[in-house]
């Protein structure tokens, strides 16, 4: 009687299943997927933290900052013109020249101290001497950045 009693038991379990399976097969009705997702809109609604906001548009946006103008105001009366520095010519005295068209050397008197130049030799930082000619000396001054031609000294 066990038996039976279990087999029965069982023969109902599956027809209860069978039954509501049929049921829900029956109910189901091929549905589209148009309004599937309509249903589901309407069931579960979206809100966020801005109902209207653009979801693309960013989130975060970075404020612009304009930079501040200061106005400064010159004092147009009061230029200052740079001084300019005065330099003082060369002196120098030729007191000889010797040597022939080749090569030449000439005698100066600079800054009480005499010197035997040459073409192409420079005095101490001052001056550069260009040419030794028969007659006189051509230097190039690099304080005025010009040059000057000094004549020999003729003493008799």
């Amino acid at each position: 009687m066990k038996k039976l009693n279990r087999i029965f038991k069982v023969i109902i379990a599956a027809g209860v299943m069978f039954l509501s399976t049929a049921a829900l097969m029956a109910e189901t009705v091929p549905v589209s997927e148009n309004d599937t997702v309509s249903q589901l809109a309407q069931e579960f609604s979206f809100q966020g933290e801005v109902a209207n906001h653009d979801p693309f548009k960013p989130v975060i946006v970075k404020k612009i900052v304009e930079p501040v103008r200061i106005e400064r105001v010159r004092k147009i009366d009061q230029v200052v013109e740079p001084k300019k520095e005065v330099i003082p010519p060369l002196k120098l005295e030729v007191t000889g020249i010797c040597g022939n068209d080749g090569i030449r050397q000439a005698i100066i008197q600079f800054e009480n101290d005499e010197h035997i130049v040459e073409t192409g030799q420079v005095i101490d930082g001052k001056f550069k001497v260009i040419d030794v000619s028969p007659d006189k000396l051509v230097v190039y001054s690099i304080r005025e950045q010009r040059r000057s031609t000094f004549p020999l000294e003729k003493t008799n």
